[in-house]
């Protein structure tokens, strides 16, 4: 899986947090989600962002990193912020 950030109207980034403007619609993202946002410049493989989130926030409690990774690239694709290929 490789994904790519889709450029929303508005992005505010505070405490490590962020909402983003998708259409009308505002969108919430945790930590985690702000940070595989901002690592998506250009098309990134999926290993490769795991690796950046594990490195940043740890191994996820369960599972491996790159399902966890991929499982929130399809959220944030559902969101609108990212297009995967």
């Amino acid at each position: 899986m490789r994904a790519r950030r889709v450029d929303p109207v508005d992005h505010l980034v505070r405490d490590g947090e962020s909402v983003a403007l998708v259409g009308r619609r505002v969108v919430r993202l945790s930590p985690l989600a702000t940070a595989l946002l901002a690592a998506c410049t250009g098309w990134q493989d999926a290993p490769t962002l795991a690796a950046r989130l594990e490195d940043r926030f740890g191994a996820p409690p369960a599972g491996s990193s790159l399902a966890a990774t991929e499982a929130a690239l399809r959220d944030l694709r559902d969101e609108g912020l990212v297009e995967l290929g």
